[in-house]
């Protein structure tokens, strides 16, 4: 904290000086000069004043600054468009599905939606797999699971999970797909690569 001393010195010199910039001493040594003493002279502020006003900004520039990181941390969304056709090899169900999810970039938190209809019966399944080493389309490539969706596969379904750094980078480069599996096809009934919206 300032010395209170120090300011109130401060205080002194600077009404000290009038709007020339000069010390009152100096201005009367020079008699052309003579009534510009009082000129530009100021209040002196008390030292607590001062020092409030010095916390009240360090406490401004503090909310600012929180503010400006929470700022930084984003929700992306995702979606998928699941069919047979999507599927590696495709089949031919006629099944469709859409999964909408979003990644919280801050807790890496990924939630989602699956909504399908038309399936051959119920579903005994569904991931995300990844990564594949394509990026964002349908490719004969498949990879392991990467996010399980546990509890009932009626649709719509929900849930959610935190994943690792690892997993977040290959979501958001696109190369994940989702995978709803039905005992006819326990392999992958509807399939769709899970892309940014």
């Amino acid at each position: 904290m300032p010395n209170e001393k120090w300011l109130n010195w401060e205080d002194e010199m600077i009404d000290e000086r009038s709007s020339t910039g000069m010390l009152s001493s100096e201005i009367a040594a020079r008699p052309e000069l003579d009534g510009l003493s009082t000129l530009g002279n100021r209040k002196k502020r008390p030292a607590t004043t001062r020092i409030l006003c010095s916390a009240l900004a360090t406490l401004a520039m503090t909310a600012f600054l929180a503010t400006e990181s929470i700022a930084l941390a984003s929700t992306l969304a995702f979606k998928a468009d699941l069919s047979g056709g999507g599927e590696a090899p495709p089949n031919n169900s006629t099944g469709k599905g859409r999964v909408s999810a979003t990644l919280d970039t801050e807790t890496k938190t990924l939630t989602w939606t699956v909504t399908y209809s038309g399936v051959t019966g119920a579903p005994i399944g569904a991931h995300f797999h990844g990564p594949v080493s394509y990026i964002g389309l349908t490719s004969e490539e498949n990879a392991p699971i990467q996010v399980g969706t546990p509890g009932s596969l009626a649709s719509p379904f929900k849930g959610s999970t935190t994943i690792d750094d690892a997993q977040t980078k290959d979501l958001k480069d696109g190369r994940w797909y989702f995978n709803l599996h039905t005992p006819i096809f326990p392999a992958g009934e509807i399939r769709g690569p899970v892309v940014r919206q």
